[in-house]
């Protein structure tokens, strides 16, 4: 498959839907028209064809569409904008069917059938409802993106980088807007600088942890990764939100990895507070590098709440935040 292309739907859903609404706008212009010696006009004959094809193009976009929902990472609330464009898809489609079966058996009238172009009017309200859900996919969703740009926006994962904005930085700061959607510093590479003065607690299962976490996001160890989160772990980064690791791992973990691959970090201080049955640890780091050619230099800092669950440390709650 072509590199750029996730999956096919994209392609056939823009054939059915030009051809099915220009189907639908003829019908209602001149079906009800009869031609010259009372037989169909060429206008009917063009909404007729168009309806018929269109409706080919559909079936194969809901066929490319069920192969889609699972080819492509989703989270929770995508795949229920998902199941609410399958649904609208499943509806247009089956009403534009209804009225080219009509069609195809009165092919030789002169006008086309009243409740043919009822059927159609119908169908076009159904079908830009399905295609205002499958924006919805891509554009809130992310479904099928490959990679999203460095701006300060991410809906479909919960996060929303939104820090330069919260701290009025102007437009013309085209280092800072390139960078802040990764903002965030929570790894550790190979050449990561730490001080021993500040770490507190340096032996604590819960400093180990932490460490491990850094190191397995900058290594791209997604099993590791997936070992230290707690299934429902809560994600906080700048006002943006990830309820579960699953939410995290089919969107935002893969730009995290290619991120921090990329950086250097130098953990300031790092702190352990514990708790009854769990631990919260507090770090405050520098992170700097280059990322897709633009110099990265950032201040951060980590909240961790972690769970001791049979001897078995997980963390349970992330809040990152940067500047």
């Amino acid at each position: 498959m072509i590199d750029i292309i996730p999956n096919w739907h994209p392609i056939w859903v823009h054939f059915a839907i030009a051809l099915l609404i220009t189907s639908a706008g003829i019908f209602l212009l001149f079906g009800w028209r009869a031609g010259p010696a009372n037989r169909p006009s060429d206008a009917l004959i063009v909404a007729r064809w168009t309806l018929w094809l269109g409706v080919i193009a559909a079936a194969t976009a809901l066929v490319t569409g069920y192969w889609a929902s699972g080819s492509v990472a989703h989270d929770d609330l995508g795949h229920a904008n998902m199941m609410l464009h399958r649904n609208w898809a499943f509806t247009a489609a089956a009403i534009f069917a209804l009225a080219a079966a009509i069609e195809l058996r009165k092919r030789h009238d002169a006008r086309a059938s009243v409740f043919s172009i009822c059927l159609v009017l119908a169908g076009g309200v159904a079908l830009a409802v399905t295609g205002l859900k499958g924006a919805e996919n891509v554009y809130e969703h992310g479904l099928g993106v490959k990679r999203l740009p460095q701006v300060s926006a991410h809906e479909h994962s919960g996060h929303e980088h939104s820090a330069s904005h919260e701290r009025g930085i102007e437009a013309g700061d085209e280092n800072h807007a390139a960078t802040e959607t990764h903002s965030h510093a929570h790894a550790e590479t190979p050449l990561m600088e730490q001080s021993e003065a500040a770490m507190e607690g340096a032996d604590h299962p819960a400093i180990l942890v932490a460490a491990r976490l850094h190191a397995a996001i900058a290594a791209g160890d997604v099993d590791t990764l997936r070992s230290l989160l707690a299934p429902e772990v809560l994600i906080f980064e700048s006002g943006g939100v990830e309820s579960s690791l699953a939410e995290y791992a089919g969107h935002h973990m893969p730009a995290d990895m290619a991120f921090m691959k990329s950086m250097q970090e130098e953990v300031l201080s790092r702190q352990v507070f514990d708790a009854a049955d769990g631990a919260t640890v507090v770090t405050r780091s520098r992170v700097h590098g280059t990322f897709e050619g633009k110099d990265v230099d950032l201040s951060s800092t980590e909240t961790l709440v972690m769970k001791n669950v049979d001897g078995q440390w997980q963390i349970v709650h992330i809040h990152w935040s940067s500047s």
